[in-house]
């Protein structure tokens, strides 16, 4: 047979033979990972039950996980490299196995690989027999003597987890008849702490009439158990094997541990797969092979300890008289301590002082090398003060939950010292905190509850570098300390309470001088304001009650009398105060809508010069009544993206005020300029300027100087409020300067500049004509129109009746909304005019009904109302209005709404 190339002469059929005759498995692999040749012992391994092997890819015959662990093998032989390796790969069939395996490639004549030869070779029995020898020497010398019997358990737990076994337990039994678990240990770090929890369960004896379980027997004498399948054991229920099944484990060995005749203890090992009988059996022999290793250890236990108490005994009669001496120096340092303690306390007036002085002067007294105090914080424990730890440690105790499995937590909740004496009485007694909370220089620690009236408030928390007896004489030394904390921390509650509550009086009063202030100023300025409001509202309204009085003289003169009589300077006056009015109750909902958020801004790219040209118009009047000087400085081209009839309303009051407060014959002055990348506009003027004390208050609501009896000014004090509101409302900003009374004022307002067009500028489009409904012209001629008019003011409902009768309409009138559905039924009108505040039903309700009316599903219906802003429009036009007109209706707006109406009809 040549190098590289299967044999030609031997037949196919006795090469086969001879295969199948040896015990290793072979198999024959081409390039493409499928099998072309397998003994019967391979064959044995992966086929039979699932069809022959050949022809088929690895990857289907030993499964995805083996597969994944001799992939990189395989790429290496097909690159033409032998493999020689070990490795444990578990098999879907054959379960896990230790294997030796040799793959040798197949060369082709050109030097190319066809495939590759396998020889696998079954080593599990000799490396668990390995394993095994290596684990009882391991153990034996983890048996030390010197060591003590648990300490020696734990040891050899220890390794068991590491190599042989998921779980090792040993257990003893107790004088009572009940079982102990000396020693529980698993492989699982994330499974030791329930480990333990179960087999603190096994803490029970069997009930009368029951059949014992194998750890009972083992433990009463019997021989070493070996459970291949717990799962189907007849007692899978009993207290020890139900912990084991819990714990994943599916097969267990318990051997007895004996010693002086009779049985010490028994050892538990369980493993998470099920034995077969010959394995199962080899593996017992081991756990009692270690188990007599055990037996011997325990012998050089005894005898040690033998020796070691001779010896203790000499040298305990020597340690006695050292220790009194050493006894009477401690009580006299502790005492010294104490002393010092209480001293330090006595000019600790809050709690973090007295927490200061416990850790700084408490610890060193003690003898620790680190100390902390927490205290009750709600649901939770804060850390108030610690000295001599890492930074880390003290972060992760900042605060911790009450209910947390800490010595800590448990001193407070019961009350009582927690010694720990060394860190294994800590890792018995708390093993989650010794790897992960417990500071790697704490050998020792004491947790002395706070207590305050049988109350505990808090803890003191110590640590000691060594492991410590905490002997009666250190214990009630430690309480004593204790007992100084608790109440250095009462007395200084107490005193920061006291402390507290005067600080709360003296900001009560404070807080209450406060709001009286408030309140008498918001009282003094809520009369001012009622005292102007009413003052403004009487001013139009005396010469509103002269021109009706001449009217009604007029009316009362003959033909030819007031043929000779000019009424119309009478209507102009009328027209002025009704007007004023309406400014007045225009700025108050101005201040209201702004206050409230309700003013939308309708922005557009504008130049300043022409809003304030406008404005100017706007106040010539009054400007010339007043007989002042305007002094013009406005800079062409300054652009501000904002609502031309909003900034015109700013720039209006801005000039009524200069010229309001300013006496006859003064000078005005408004300039324009930009001034870094926002436009100002200025107002100053000679008037009577502001005080010192009202400057910063001017843009507050109804805030003015005091006015003398005579009003001569006039207003209610909102327009620098509108003007500072509106001014934020475009992104500006507002300032008030003057030099006290008599100095003049100037009023700036900045507004940032628009950016340049986004296309070149043309001529700004004429303004749109005002809606049809606003300030429509009256039409003559209109048709006659059926109309209703529903007012629950007599007088408002007479006035819309005139001026619709002078214009030719039939008018009916009600004054309420049953009286309006029933003269609506009856004259079917073209046009209703219907007010919305009616008493009783009100006109929502009043168009519903109507519009439910067949007959007058034609009529066009208005509604009549004191209230015109935007959301009131849209409920009466949501509950079926045609239109909305606001109280007082004027008449061109009336007429407009008669034109509408017509074509219906």
């Amino acid at each position: 047979m040549s190098a590289g190339e299967p044999s030609v002469t031997m037949e196919a059929e006795q090469l086969q033979r001879l295969l199948d005759a040896l015990p290793a498995l072979i198999s024959y692999i081409d390039s493409d990972e499928r099998y072309g040749i397998v003994n019967r012992a391979y064959e044995r391994w992966f086929g039979e039950d699932s069809g022959s092997v050949v022809g088929r890819h690895v990857r289907e015959v030993i499964g995805d996980a083996a597969y994944a662990s001799v992939k990189p093998h395989i790429a290496a032989v097909l690159a033409g490299r032998p493999q020689d390796f070990e490795s444990a790969l578990t098999y879907p069939k054959g379960g896990r196995r230790h294997v030796r395996i040799q793959y040798i490639p197949h060369l082709g004549a050109g030097g190319d690989v066809r495939g590759f030869f396998v020889l696998v070779s079954d080593v599990s029995e000799q490396k668990r027999a390995e394993d095994a020898r290596r684990f009882l020497a391991d153990a034996s010398a983890a048996l030390d003597p010197a060591q003590g019997r648990d300490a020696g358990f734990r040891r050899v737990a220890a390794l068991a987890v590491t190599s042989v076994a998921e779980l090792c337990a040993v257990h003893t039994l107790e004088p009572d008849g009940s079982v102990h678990a000396r020693v529980v240990a698993h492989a699982d770090p994330a499974k030791a702490e329930l480990a333990a929890r179960l087999a603190r369960r096994s803490r029970t004896r069997p009930e009368p009439g029951t059949p014992p379980s194998p750890l009972h027997e083992v433990l009463h004498g019997g021989h070493g158990r070996l459970l291949p399948d717990l799962a189907g054991h007849a007692l899978a229920d009993a207290d020890h094997i139900a912990a084991l099944r819990e714990l994943g484990c599916r097969s267990a060995m318990i051997v007895p541990i004996r010693g002086d005749g009779c049985v010490l203890a028994a050892l538990t090992l369980a493993s998470a797969e099920v034995a077969d009988r010959t394995s199962g059996a080899a593996d017992l022999a081991f756990a009692e092979e270690l188990a007599q290793r055990i037996e011997v250890a325990l012998q050089r236990v005894r005898l040690y300890d033998m020796a070691r108490d001779a010896e203790s005994e000499a040298r305990r009669r020597f340690l006695a008289e050292q220790e009194a001496r050493r006894a009477a120096e401690r009580a006299a340092q502790r005492m010294a301590g104490l002393q010092r303690i209480t001293a330090a306390l006595a000019d600790a007036l809050t709690s973090e002082a007295v927490a200061q002085v416990v850790v700084d002067v408490g610890v060193a007294a003690a003898g620790a090398y680190g100390g902390a105090i927490v205290v009750t914080a709600g649901d939770e424990l804060e850390c108030l003060k610690a000295a001599g730890y890492e930074g880390d440690t003290v972060e992760r105790f900042r605060q911790m939950p009450r209910d947390a499995a800490l010595p800590l937590t448990d001193a407070l909740r019961t009350g009582a010292p927690v010694w720990l004496r060394s860190r294994e009485e800590c890792s018995a007694r708390y093993p989650h905190i010794v790897s992960t909370a417990l500071s790697g220089a704490t050998q020792s620690l004491c947790c002395l509850p706070l207590v305050v009236q049988e109350r505990p408030i808090g803890v003191l928390g110590l640590s000691f570098a060594e492991p410590r007896p905490f002997d009666r004489e250190e214990q009630e030394f430690l309480v004593a300390v204790s007992r100084q904390c608790a109440q250095a921390m009462e007395r200084a509650r107490l005193h920061e309470e006291r402390a507290a509550f005067v600080e709360r009086e003296r900001r009560v009063a404070l807080e209450n001088a406060r709001l009286y202030r408030e309140a008498h100023e918001a009282d003094r300025r809520k009369d001012e304001f009622i005292a102007m409001l009413s003052h403004e509202l009487r001013n139009p309204l005396a010469p509103l009650t002269t021109g009706l009085e001449l009217l009604q003289m007029s009316a009362q003169m003959s033909a030819g009398e007031r043929a000779d009589r000019d009424d119309r300077h009478i209507l102009a006056t009328l027209e002025r105060q009704v007007k004023t009015i309406v400014r007045l109750v225009d700025d108050l909902l101005d201040v209201s809508r702004i206050t409230r958020g309700k003013i939308d801004l309708k922005r557009e790219r504008l130049d300043v010069a022409s809003v304030i040209e406008t404005a100017v118009e706007s106040v010539r009047p009054l400007l010339v009544h007043r007989g002042h000087d305007l002094v013009l400085s406005v800079d062409p081209g300054v652009f501000v993206h904002g609502d031309r009839v909003r900034l015109e309303q700013i720039v209006v009051n801005l000039l009524n005020n200069a010229i309001k407060y300013t006496n006859p014959g003064g000078r005005v002055s408004l300039a324009c300029a930009a001034i870094a990348g926002d436009a100002r506009i200025q107002v100053t003027d000679t008037g009577v300027g502001i005080s010192a004390e009202l400057l910063p208050r001017v843009f507050e609501p109804f805030m003015q100087a005091r006015r003398t009896l005579d009003r001569s000014q006039g207003g209610l004090g909102i327009g620098l409020t509108l003007v500072k509101r509106l001014a934020e409302l475009h992104g500006g900003r507002v300032e008030a300067l003057s030099a006290g009374h008599g100095e003049g004022t100037a009023i700036s307002v900045w507004l940032p500049l628009a950016g340049p067009p986004s296309a070149p500028a043309e001529a700004p489009p004429p303004p749109a004509p005002p809606p049809a409904l606003e300030a429509a012209p009256g039409r003559s001629g209109a048709r006659a129109l059926q109309v209703l008019v529903v007012d629950d003011n007599v007088d408002a409902a007479e006035g819309l009746r005139r001026i619709l009768q002078l214009h030719g309409h039939a008018v009916s009138v009600v004054h309420d909304g049953p009286a309006a559905l029933e003269a609506a039924r009856a004259s079917k009108p073209e046009l209703v005019l219907l007010d919305i505040g009616l008493p009783g039903m009100d006109g929502y309700e009043v168009v519903r009904r109507l519009r439910a009316e067949p007959e007058l599903t034609r009529s066009y219906i208005a509604a009549v109302s004191g209230y015109g802003q935007d959301q009131d429009r849209r409920r009466s036009r949501e509950a079926g209005f045609d239109a909305h007109l606001t109280k007082p209706v004027a008449t061109a707006q009336l007429l407009s709404l008669l034109a509408e109406a017509a074509p219906r009809g």
